[in-house]
């Protein structure tokens, strides 16, 4: 038993010692498989990276072929647009300081558009001078342009409707009570605070006021807080040559039968009107 177990002892250790001189031996193995791996794996990417940059060479040729075919189609269009804007006797500068005040129009119309009725009647003004604005812009050559006359013909269209939106005029309402005439209302404080201002009324209303001196309780009074397109309020000294002599109105004194003939239900003397009456003027005079 004892020589057994010297000789087990003996055969573990050369085991040990063969396993220690062999180790360094497979490891050196192990590395040189894991070397071999990375040389292909390596030649494999450098063989895909030539490829790729050839394919980048490739397309960077056709990119400038490219951009050099856009240099020279967009020189004709720049020659082209250079004819058209000889055309309508301007440059390129010219057209877009064009556009911009295209722009500047429309934009006003849209700030226009947000006010209420009552706000418009007292911009009536304003609107004017945008009217002539657009008349101005469209007497201009560039308004030939295909873009620039799309363009205004979006602003027609919102000025028509910016118009259509504009009151006549702006009223407030005046119930009549027991014991009223029109001499009492107009002097109230929060009709007109002037008892002269009666025929004023009479006017506006002249289509229920028969008789100015003959009134009813329960009627519905317009009380006029501005003054429409087509009236002129008639002031102290006025006549009716001297009215229709202003640039308002016809500009030409001798058109005051024009006037005469349009009030005739309130106009019993030509040679007679009063302050505070509301005339209409006749249109397209």
């Amino acid at each position: 038993m004892k020589i057994n177990g010297k000789i087990f002892t003996v055969v573990a250790l050369v085991f040990v010692l063969l396993l220690a001189l062999n180790s360094p031996v497979f490891s050196q193995e192990e590395r040189k498989i894991k070397m071999g791996e990375y040389k292909i794996q390596l030649a494999e990417w450098q063989k895909r990276e030539a490829v790729a940059t050839a394919k980048i060479d490739s397309l960077n040729k056709i990119i400038e072929d490219l951009n050099n075919q856009i240099a020279g189609v967009q020189s004709e269009i720049d020659n082209e647009w250079d004819s058209v804007y000889t055309l309508v006797g301007t440059d390129k500068s010219g057209y877009e300081a064009y556009k911009e005040d295209l722009n500047s129009i429309e934009n006003e119309i849209d700030g226009l558009a947000s006010l209420s009725p009552e706000e418009l009647f007292r911009s009536r003004d304003k609107i004017d001078e945008l009217a002539a604005k657009i008349e101005e812009a469209k007497a201009n050559k560039i308004s030939l342009i295909t873009e620039t006359e799309n363009k205004l013909a979006d602003i027609d269209a919102k000025f028509a409707a910016l118009k259509s939106k504009v009151p006549d005029n702006i009223f407030d309402k005046y119930t009549v009570v027991k014991g009223d005439y029109l001499w009492k209302i107009a002097k109230k404080d929060d009709i007109y605070g002037n008892a002269y201002q009666w025929i004023r009324i009479y006017t506006v209303n002249k289509d229920q006021i028969k008789d100015p001196d003959l009134i009813y309780p329960d009627q519905i009074f317009n009380i006029a807080r501005g003054v429409g397109r087509n009236e002129h309020l008639v002031a102290k000294g006025e006549y009716l040559s001297k009215i229709a002599g202003c640039m308002k109105v016809f500009g030409d004194p001798t058109k005051w039968t024009k006037i005469y003939e349009a009030n005739k239900d309130i106009i019993g003397d030509p040679n007679l009107i009063y302050p505070y009456q509301v005339l209409t003027i006749p249109k397209g005079e």
